[in-house]
């Protein structure tokens, strides 16, 4: 194979061992951005579930540990005085809105919207400064009792390693992509101890595409992460519950209304965040937090179950130790409390007070079936997993994640058959008759962004531009004298990469070689001493002509295509170090060349 002539970039030593990790490195990446490389990829998804793991242990462990300076059992709000409850959630709100405050705005977004946000818009790069800020100020929303759940504040950790640790390696980004995922999935598994709902959460929410090449490596970090909580907490199911099954199908019309009105709750709940996450922009992090607080804490002197988590009231609810008339002022409060702390930005997720609302409505439906049908129905509890898994599906838009989730979260598969019907029903309330998407996209596109990504855009986000660029290219200045013309067009490259003052420009290396093989010009007769030969100008001779814009060897085909259209420029020259901050041809160690036809070729095989 004819060796590339170009310069090896140089080390800060030169031991033979360091160039050899150079290149093997560089091979990988490469391969990477091909997708060729699955098993190096699964091997660092190994790594990222683990890192995603202990930093989700770490995250418990702050957001549950001091809370036993003021509360008797964990998550158990309920005990407290009700000068506790009411000032406890407007005194956090206060401090975190002094803490967001302090931060610059591009610091402050957090939460799975801006993991999305960084995915689909920005190739999965996550601020790292973001990822503080969402480890401690979840952190502190969790223990001062905001209606939130503590699986938004993971899945940013999560993707976060993942991003990390591409970042950190300088992978090309449809394989960072991949990683984010993966870091998401451990984080989920590591929350929830559901591995395999991590990994379909990943998927259906996150990446919104199933793929081998994404699976693998996905399920390898899910496990990986699931192992690492597994150490921490133990291998218990997240609730211990009961068995229990459907007993007729004389209770699907009480699970069928059931589901009409998660449906109508999951809707009204989006419906609320159109209007409260624009908000966001309009006012500082201080005045909404304490909106929020406060409403949160008067709330809380009638129903102190909203506090927290609420995962002590989730498993009351599946107990059937909760009445009717509770259940429904929970549902109620949950629904307020939480709409307005996602709405105006406290940093938790609504994953949490989705199950304990659903939950509740449920259990609510499973006490009205014991009335009015006898004995010969399930328990109250196995309604309540129902409505668990209709409202996460309808609120998140993910049904089949929502379905795995109950079904490792309390190991009952008798809540499969009346589950799948019962998410049904209740996203097709949610979506067809409301209109409302999914929580997550309605959210981004009330911030006036976009979240839902086209299938192309999808397919041009998996391959990287160095797997399908043309390397036979040559840099070269704008004048050459023809014996120097002549050496280059004997190392056949295919296009010459001329940096000129203004914009560079690329020329077919073939109209060069035509200019050559025409006869020089003869001196005039008249003429005592021929004039010095004209160097050759690149830019003036004959040919085809393109001009430059510069593209890090990182991107994918989807930024390449989005370069081409913003800059209007004919191609695209890749630079080894263009991502580091070097953009100039002739300054930065040109890798290949991307045209549109390439990127075209690609979309259309």
């Amino acid at each position: 194979m004819r060796r590339r002539h170009q310069r090896e970039p140089e080390p800060p030593t030169s031991p033979l061992s360091a160039r050899h990790y150079s290149g093997l490195l560089e091979r990988a990446r490469v391969k990477l951005s091909a997708q060729q490389a699955l098993a190096l990829l699964v091997l660092l998804a190994l790594v990222i579930g683990v890192c995603a793991g202990v930093v989700v242990i770490g995250f418990r462990q702050l957001s549950e540990g001091p809370a036993i300076l003021y509360l008797p059992r964990l998550e158990d709000f309920e005990s407290l005085p009700a000068s506790w409850r009411f000032g406890l959630p407007v005194a956090g709100a206060a401090v975190l809105g002094l803490l967001f405050h302090w931060m610059a705005p591009s610091g402050r977004p957090t939460g799975v919207v801006h993991v999305l946000d960084r995915l689909h818009n920005h190739q999965g790069r996550m601020p790292m400064k973001n990822a503080v800020l969402q480890f401690f100020g979840g952190a502190l929303a969790l223990l001062s009792g905001q209606s939130i759940g503590r699986e938004g504040p993971s899945v940013h950790l999560g993707a976060a390693s993942g991003s990390w640790v591409a970042q950190r390696l300088r992978l090309p980004d449809n394989s960072a992509r991949t990683l984010l995922a993966c870091g998401v999935a451990a984080a989920i598994a590591a929350s929830f101890n559901t591995p395999l709902a991590g990994v379909i959460f990943a998927m259906e929410v996150v990446m919104l595409e199933y793929t081998v090449a994404g699976f693998l490596p996905v399920m390898i970090a899910a496990v990986s992460g699931s192992a690492a909580t597994r150490l921490a907490f133990g291998h218990q199911a997240a609730f211990s519950v009961p068995a229990s099954q459907l007993e007729s199908l004389a209770e699907f019309p009480i699970l069928f209304v059931a589901a009409l009105i998660i449906g109508a709750l999951a809707a009204l709940f989006i419906l609320s965040q159109r209007y409260l996450v624009p908000l966001q922009q309009k006012h500082s992090p201080f005045p909404r937090f304490l909106v929020a607080g406060v409403a949160t804490g008067v709330l809380a002197l009638w129903v102190p179950e909203i506090l927290g988590t609420g995962y002590d009231t989730l498993e009351l609810a599946m107990l059937g130790q909760l009445s009717i008339a509770a259940l429904a002022a929970i549902v109620l409060a949950k629904i307020v409390a939480t709409a307005l702390a996602t709405g105006l930005g406290i940093p938790g997720g609504v994953i949490g007070p989705s199950l304990v609302i659903g939950a509740c409505v449920g259990g609510a439906a499973g006490h009205l079936a014991n009335l009015w049908l006898g004995a010969a129905t399930a328990s109250p509890g196995l309604y309540a997993m129902v409505g668990m898994a209709a409202m996460m599906a309808a609120l998140l838009n993910a049904p089949l994640a929502a379905l795995l989730t109950i079904l490792e979260l309390t190991y009952n598969p008798n809540v499969l058959f009346p589950g799948m019907m019962t998410i049904v029903v209740a996203c097709l309330v949610s979506r067809q008759l409301f209109g409302s998407d999914g929580i997550y996209q309605e959210s981004l596109r009330a911030l006036g962004k976009s979240g839902t990504p086209s299938w192309r855009a999808q397919m041009l986000s998996r391959v990287g531009v160095a797997s399908v660029m043309e390397r036979a290219v040559a840099a070269t200045p704008q004048l050459l004298e023809r014996a120097q013309a002549e050496r280059l067009i004997e190392q056949q490259p295919a296009w010459l990469l001329i940096g000129g003052d203004d914009t560079p420009q690329a020329l077919r290396t073939a109209d060069l070689a035509n200019f050559l093989q025409r006869p020089p010009k003869e001196p005039e007769g008249n003429e005592e001493h021929p004039k010095e030969e004209e160097k050759i100008d690149l830019l003036r001779l004959p040919g085809e002509r393109l001009q430059l814009a510069p593209l890090s060897w990182r991107a994918t085909l989807l930024e390449a295509q989005q370069q081409l259209e913003q800059q209007g420029a004919g191609a695209l020259y890749i630079g080894r170090d263009y991502d580091q901050g070097n953009s100039g041809v002739l300054d930065s160690e040109v890798a290949g060349i991307i045209l549109p036809q390439h990127i075209e070729h690609y979309y259309r095989q």
